[in-house]
């Protein structure tokens, strides 16, 4: 009676090996083809998940093997949904090296390909583990050469390398951002910080709202060690100088603009708020205000609050005050988080 893999069992895994191969390369070529045909060009959030590969990434697709194969060993095994589990692991990065051909784009069809490598490999490794646990053909069950388990640990070890590394920097940039954000809350509570940016040892904040010094912001400066972000130099963006802003900081820094006319299509109640603010300013103040932008700032914390724009006649820059707070107390009364400012442009 002999052990091992017979020539039968071999001449099966290569004729198996050789279809998933051929199947890897038509589902590759497939995504290709549709994300070259498609119109919509931008990575989706979907496939941006797909190209930040970590170690969690391995537990999930070691563990995942482990679930298929416990499926597989029922009595009664439902091998549909071991098969559903693995496709979903290995499907989606496969489209995304697809999507990343299709637009030339390296770095997600590595980063893809990396998360695709770390699925096949630890789904595979798995079930490995789990078949000689499990012994299911105990007569033909036999030991993994030495040699053969130097290699697999080894290729366990150089795989999961790079997601240890990527897990670190996720984190440590999740903590840093953070932080950053504490220090934004308890430092700058009277500015609106419209983006912030941890790049290149250096943290990046543009601002909405009274104007700092350099003394002031070396100040601020000083104080990232007690965040622990004394190794980054900070940097300011202000994009008002007072309560003076510029046209193109407006329209770079909202999502949309309504300053064609009061009869703009409004999409929600915070939209037809605005265009309602608007149209009261210029029945108040019409010989006063030649020019209303309004609009909601399109910053990454996906905040509500908005900005007023405000241009005076140059006879009326006087009652500047007024109009500011006039505008001030009608946001109140519509329910709208707004900053009020004024353009020279």
């Amino acid at each position: 009676m002999g052990y091992g893999f017979g020539i039968r069992d071999t001449k099966l895994i290569r004729k198996a090996a050789t279809l998933y191969l051929i199947e890897l390369v038509v589902a590759l070529l497939a995504a290709t083809i549709y994300f070259s045909l498609s119109p919509i060009k931008d990575a989706s959030d979907q496939i941006i998940a797909r190209t930040q590969p970590a170690i969690w990434d391995v537990l999930v697709a070691f563990f995942g093997g482990v679930a298929g194969i416990i499926g597989s060993a029922k009595k009664d095994p439902g091998n549909i949904l071991p098969g559903v589990a693995i496709a979903t692991a290995l499907i989606p990065p496969l489209s995304t090296v697809g999507y990343g051909l299709s637009q030339f784009k390296w770095s997600i069809v590595f980063s893809a390909g990396y998360l695709f490598l770390i699925n096949t490999f630890f789904i595979a490794l798995a079930t490995m583990i789990c078949t000689l646990i499990f012994n299911f053909r105990t007569k033909r069950a036999t030991g993994i050469p030495l040699k053969n388990q130097i290699l697999i640990i080894a290729a366990a070890i150089i795989i999961t390398i790079p997601s240890l590394i990527s897990a670190s920097t996720l984190v440590k940039k999740t903590y840093n951002e953070t932080q950053l954000t504490s220090l934004v809350d308890n430092e700058l509570p009277e500015l609106y910080v419209v983006n912030k940016q941890i790049t290149n040892g250096k943290i990046k904040l543009v601002v909405i709202g009274s104007h700092l010094s350099h003394a002031e912001i070396n100040n601020l400066d000083d104080k990232l060690s007690d965040y622990q972000l004394g190794s980054y130099k900070l940097q300011f963006q202000q994009l008002s100088k007072g309560n003076y802003l510029s046209v193109n900081a407006f329209k770079k820094y909202v999502d949309q603009e309504k300053n064609d006319s009061t009869q703009n299509t409004a999409t929600d109640n915070s939209d037809k708020n605005l265009l309602k603010l608007k149209q009261q300013l210029t029945k108040k103040y019409p010989d006063d205000i030649s020019k209303i932008y309004v609009g909601q700032l399109a910053s990454k914390t996906k905040s509500k609050e908005s900005i007023i724009l405000i241009k005076l006649n140059k006879d009326s820059e006087s009652k500047q005050d007024e109009v500011k707070k006039y505008a001030e107390n009608l946001a109140d009364k519509l329910g709208i988080e707004a900053t009020v400012h004024f353009t020279l442009d």
